[in-house]
């Protein structure tokens, strides 16, 4: 379900804000000059490549590390098997991907010094796996924020110090295996148990908007399960939730409790931090699988995390490249798509313990790499470096590495096109991509 970028803004102008939501304290801006780098999903690599020399990714590994600070997600696990003393979980992200320890160090030594954990692949080894891959992350120097031994631990930021002043990374992820879910310590029998380690989730319902004349066929469905005379414009099917509407599509409604618990740690990150990054791993989008536009909580929780203090919001977890939208003067990046993605020259993969063959477009090599450089609190300028990843079974398979110009061409057309629904401006200079803060916030606050 398309909606013009004027109406979405409207729209969004118009909810409430939280009570959550409080003016964060003034604190003092990071310093003028910062640039945070900020990539896609981490699948794999599955063995160190620092070492390969190779010439395209070491392109890349220096455009990293002329930031201050940079980010990806972390999928996956990262431990060495022939010590884990835990299993592989009866339940998983779509699979168990692993990496060893030294590729934590490899991530680092690249200049990714934070890293979400909060994703459906988290606990593919079980809470024991989660555990041992923050460890990992720990002994490389790497900050991780979105899982812990607690749920209070894995909502809460985590910071990084830098030349500029302090980052605060707060992470949390809308798609996620149910066992991966962290949970407080709670009474049982007269005792207090111990909490439950694990990531930091926002439950989500998703509601699928049916014509109305559709409804009483799906209460006939449904049968008593499904009755509720309170709402006839809604029914139940299973797990499956149906609202009679104008139009079809999809909708999402968020836990409250989730999303404030959730804004309460951006607002916390803000009163020690120079600067607040948010992420959300979530695969939610408008119209399905691959659909550029995403799902309509989205854009709500992205604006009110800029409200409670995030000046940078993160959304990873889709394959393919999303566009961005400058909010405030803050930069919100809907999706780069995998900066890994290692799968040694295959095409497909079966998901465990189906039958279900999943294809890999070619898109889902396609990934970039975003500089923001800041000025006066604000992002002044983003540049957008379009990237390709080796499909092969070669030693640098699964290797990302600077976009030939004909493919960076590409690539930046497509974010470009896929910005504009967010009211953003994107030049293309030199096979880069170019954001200036000011004209896009402009452009952002004229449409409103």
């Amino acid at each position: 379900m398309k909606i013009a970028p004027i109406v979405l803004a409207v729209m969004l102008a118009a909810l409430p804000k939280l009570a959550a939501a409080q003016q964060p304290r003034p604190s003092l801006p990071i310093k003028d000059g910062f640039i945070f780098a900020a990539g896609g999903d981490l699948i794999g690599p599955y063995r160190t490549v620092m070492q390969l020399k190779d010439p395209g990714f070491m392109k890349l590994v220096r455009i990293i590390r002329s930031a201050d600070a940079g980010f990806a997600n972390q999928e996956g696990s990262i431990f060495n098997l022939a010590t884990f003393p835990g299993y592989m979980a009866a339940e998983n992200g779509g699979g168990t991907p692993l990496s060893p320890r030294a590729v934590a160090s490899d991530l680092k030594a690249m200049g990714i010094t934070m890293v979400s954990k909060a994703n459906n692949h988290a606990t593919d080894w079980g809470v024991e796996g989660l555990l041992a891959s923050d460890r990992s992350l720990d002994s490389a120097g790497i900050a991780h924020a979105g899982s812990g031994e607690s749920e209070a631990a894995a909502r809460a930021p985590v910071y990084v110090d830098t030349s500029k002043g302090k980052i605060a990374l707060v992470a949390t992820a809308s798609s996620f295996t149910l066992m991966s879910v962290a949970g407080p310590p709670v009474e049982k029998n007269g005792q207090m148990t111990h909490p439950r380690p694990g990531i930091s989730a926002i439950h989500t319902v998703q509601i699928r908007l049916v014509a109305k004349r559709d409804i009483p066929a799906l209460r006939e469905i449904a049968g008593s399960a499904g009755a509720d005379s309170s709402d006839l414009s809604e029914v139940k099917v299973g797990d499956l939730t149906f609202r009679a509407s104008d139009k079809p599509g999809l909708t999402y409604s968020m836990n409250k409790a989730d999303e404030e618990a959730i804004l309460r740690s951006i607002h916390e990150g803000k009163q020690s931090a120079n600067l607040v990054v948010f992420s959300i791993h979530a695969h939610e989008t408008a119209g399905g699988s691959d659909d550029p536009l995403p799902a309509d909580f989205l854009p709500i929780l992205f604006h009110e995390a800029v409200d409670n203090g995030a000046d940078i919001v993160i959304r990873n977890g889709p394959h393919v490249l999303n566009g961005i939208e400058i909010y405030k003067g803050k930069p919100i990046f809907y999706g780069f798509g995998s900066l890994f993605f290692d799968f040694q020259g295959r095409s497909h993969y079966t998901i465990p313990n189906t039958n279900t063959q999943v294809n890999f477009p070619p898109e889902w090599y396609e990934t970039a790499v975003a500089l923001s450089t800041f000025r006066n609190g604000m992002v002044s300028e983003i540049r957008i470096y379009p990237l390709t990843i080796e499909s092969s079974s070669s030693p640098t398979g699964g290797l990302p590495r600077p976009a030939s110009p004909a493919d960076a061409q590409r690539i930046l057309e497509r974010i470009q096109r896929d910005s504009v629904q967010f009211g953003t401006e994107m030049h293309i200079e030199n096979g880069i991509g170019i954001i200036r803060g000011l004209e896009a916030v402009e452009m952002h606050m004229n449409q409103r």
